[in-house]
């Protein structure tokens, strides 16, 4: 999947990713956080943009700065990136709001094809995990590398 996307500056573990969005609010630092969760062989995956002063995430703003998919595929570099260290491990990606969770789905459905040839996609739904299916709505995702 040869998406335009930002450049990342990665973690020596490899955990934490930020990058720039540029767009008609300006220059924004992102950050995406992959933090381990108390199930086995499971990081949750946050995106969220860096408060210039202080340094701390804001998992709850929506920037609308015009690049969502941009965003989307820098998010998706990152995954590629991760798994490259952790292949043995799951993400867990879910929105901080239905809305978000939903603007996820979009993009998981929108470029299910391209991810699906390296990625086991499951939806949680009513505390099930099954397997992603393009127009059922998700309360989160796991992604999980193939052959491992």
């Amino acid at each position: 999947m040869e998406l335009e996307r930002y450049q990342i500056l990665t973690s020596r573990n490899q955990k934490v990713y930020e990058f720039t969005s540029v767009g008609s609010k300006g220059h924004v630092l992102k950050r995406i956080t992959f933090s381990k969760m108390t199930t086995t062989n499971l990081f949750n995956l946050a995106l969220g943009d860096v408060d210039k002063e202080t340094g701390k995430v804001n998992y709850d703003i929506i920037t609308n700065n015009g690049d969502r998919n941009k965003i989307l595929a820098t998010v998706a570099a990152s995954i590629h990136t991760f798994f490259s260290r952790y292949p043995d491990y799951a993400i867990h990606l879910t929105g901080i709001t239905p809305s978000r969770t939903r603007l996820y789905q979009m993009a998981i459905t929108t470029y299910f094809d391209e991810l699906s040839l390296d990625f086991h996609i499951l939806g949680k739904l009513k505390g099930e995990v099954l397997r992603f299916q393009k127009g059922v709505n998700y309360e989160a995702f796991f992604i999980i590398l193939k052959n491992n």
